[in-house]
């Protein structure tokens, strides 16, 4: 074995020990470190730092367990998304979009309930990414972020805007639905969305929607049609 790989190991090994065994303080900077080295050996020890009761020491031990992207953090990510802080539990939503493991959708689904606000948007961003892996959405994960394009938050209605975007052409029946929403927010951004998307089915809907009584959605809807256009 060469010298450095026993030093890593030693390395690991010790802030394995200081994460299960040090003070708040200490195993907050161990997960931090095991997170940077990326070594799925961690992943174990990370999963229990879980359910420690320092939620600093919860919140860096769900950020780690992203940065490895180790598919055995899948389900203890998921239990996080009920941990009573809000910042563990969007470590715990962020940290399950860069696994991005099918399993995740559901809780992530509810997530976009989530009282908090940045939860919610975190919760956005990662079904994207998941959805944006391939086939993995279904049309009930679509319709749930549309369902978002009305959230309070404009942090939230964007990343469900840009999630529906990564997830293309299965969104494309349920933005096009939703141009016909009484927000006219609502029928902006899901223009916005189909024009990012470029799919031809949604010229025709888009066409129609030139007519619409706000100036701002007929814009959006002019530039989305330039959008598709230029595919």
């Amino acid at each position: 074995m060469h010298p450095n790989e026993i030093k890593d190991e030693s390395e690991i090994d010790s802030l394995i020990q200081d994460l299960r065994h040090g003070t708040p303080e200490v195993r907050t900077r161990a997960a931090i470190s095991l997170g940077e080295i990326k070594d799925p050996r961690a992943v174990e020890a990370l999963v229990q730092a879980l359910t420690y009761a320092n939620p600093d020491v919860r919140e860096r031990a769900a950020e780690a367990l992203g940065e490895i992207g180790d598919a055995r953090a899948v389900e203890p990510l998921i239990n996080a998304l009920l941990d009573k802080e809000w910042y563990v539990r969007l470590c715990s939503a962020e940290s399950l979009g860069e696994i991005g493991d099918m399993r995740a959708l559901g809780p992530l689904i509810e997530d976009l309930r989530d009282e908090n606000k940045a939860v919610r948007e975190k919760a956005a961003k990662s079904l994207g990414e998941i959805c944006g892996l391939g086939d993995a959405c279904t049309i009930n994960e679509v319709q749930q972020l549309v369902e978002r394009l009305k959230d309070e938050s404009k942090g939230v209605r964007w990343r469900a805007a840009e999630a529906l975007g990564k997830i293309g052409e299965p969104a494309v029946d349920s933005l096009i639905q939703a141009l016909g929403d009484e927000d006219p927010d609502i029928r902006i951004r899901a223009a916005k969305t189909l024009g990012a998307i470029k799919d031809p089915r949604a010229v025709d809907p888009l066409t129609v929607a030139l007519k619409d009584k706000d100036p701002d959605v007929r814009y959006a809807v002019d530039k989305a049609l330039e959008s598709i256009k230029r595919r």
